[in-house]
């Protein structure tokens, strides 16, 4: 008796986490992987995570993309359409975010100069010179 209450135990467990459901502007801290939602699933299962108190130095664009190809645990940087889907929450979503001020790359080239970048708190954007210095604000999926 006494191991099938525990096999129930587990299992209850097991389907609670698995009920977990989120919306835009939560906060996502699983497995060491804190981030705020910007943009979910149908279901509230799955969606996209902004890093919080994750930002890179500055660096040119070249140095950023390397830098994302040494990120972990499933981050990385961010698209220009990526980051239209937060520009479009974002004033749900960056309050929660802290390091949120500075001019951050997307992967995004605007043309062979120059990529595009965007800075939260005024909902702006736009191409700038890849040999600027700017940070890198990673996002990840969940």
């Amino acid at each position: 008796m006494k191991k099938l209450l525990i096999f129930i135990g587990v299992l209850f467990a097991v389907s609670t986490l698995s009920a977990q459901t989120y919306k835009v502007g939560d906060i996502y801290d699983v497995d060491g992987k804190k981030g705020v939602v910007f943009e979910v699933s149908e279901d509230g299962k799955h969606g996209k995570i902004i890093a919080d108190g994750m930002v890179s130095e500055k660096m040119t664009w070249d140095k950023a993309m390397e830098y994302g190809r040494q990120l972990k645990d499933g981050w990385y940087i961010p698209s220009y359409e990526e980051m239209m889907v937060l520009m479009k929450v974002f004033e749900v979503v960056t309050p929660k975010i802290t390091e949120v001020r500075g001019t951050f790359w997307t992967t995004t080239e605007f043309n062979p100069d120059c990529a595009w970048m965007f800075y939260l708190r005024a909902d702006s954007r736009g191409g700038m010179y890849k040999a600027n210095l700017l940070q890198v604000k990673p996002i990840s999926k969940f």
